[in-house]
């Protein structure tokens, strides 16, 4: 499904632990994505446990790696739309931001 899936920082270290690289290949994710994998992996390396800080580190160059091969949004430019979203749904602006990216995307995949 290249091109068709958005991915925030849960659904991409999912991705990243299971080793299914090829589902991020040509798909889009957020720029703040790349501070919350990095701060996810942080977590579970030294506030959990369920990693160590090795396998982090591995799983953090292969993140490093995965996400040339994807396409960074930003949510600039987009700041008052996530906003009115955020407040009409009364939903955090972080998930409004999604929502307004996806929706931004679907829209010019629909004109295009």
């Amino acid at each position: 499904m290249p091109g068709n899936l958005l991915f925030d920082a849960s659904s991409l270290v999912y991705a990243l632990k299971l080793k299914k690289l090829e589902v991020l290949y040509d798909n889009y994710t957020q720029w703040l994505v790349i501070y919350e994998v990095v701060n996810a992996l942080w977590k579970e390396a030294s506030l959990t446990g369920t990693l160590n800080l090795r396998e982090a580190l591995k799983i953090t160059e292969v993140f490093t790696e995965a996400i040339e091969y994807m396409k960074i949004l930003s949510p600039h430019s987009h700041e008052n739309a996530i906003l009115s979203l955020a407040n009409k749904l009364k939903i955090s602006a972080y998930d409004a931001s999604y929502i307004v990216l996806a929706r931004e995307k679907l829209d010019t995949r629909n004109r295009g």
